[in-house]
């Protein structure tokens, strides 16, 4: 993340059960904290953002608001899922924010 400075590496793999594994490498402590507390999600997860362990409210609780960790649980689990090009993630390699498209010029 651009806006704390801090890197957050997110793994998803899927298991023969069809949940799966994420592991979380961050050099952020509350991404530690979260990391510890989501090791393992499920298709609805990945597929219903409501109800989903991603966001959900006590285990993403020692993130700010505007952490893209959650974010980039859901793009590793739905390219490990084949839901989401790994190509076209290579191709586009970081999504971003632009504040003032009039700026950007």
């Amino acid at each position: 993340m651009n806006t704390c400075g801090k890197t957050h590496r997110v793994t998803a793999n899927l298991r023969p059960d069809g949940d799966l594994d994420i592991m979380i490498v961050s050099d952020c402590p509350n991404v530690q904290q979260y990391a510890e507390r989501l090791t393992c999600i499920t298709m609805d997860d990945v597929i219903d953002f409501s109800g989903s362990k991603i966001v959900d409210p006590d285990i993403r609780r020692s993130l700010s608001a505007p952490c893209l960790c959650p974010n980039a649980v859901f793009d590793a689990a739905w390219m490990e899922l084949g839901m989401l090009s790994k190509g076209l993630c290579n191709r586009v390699h970081s999504n971003e924010i632009i504040l003032n498209p009039e700026d950007s010029h």
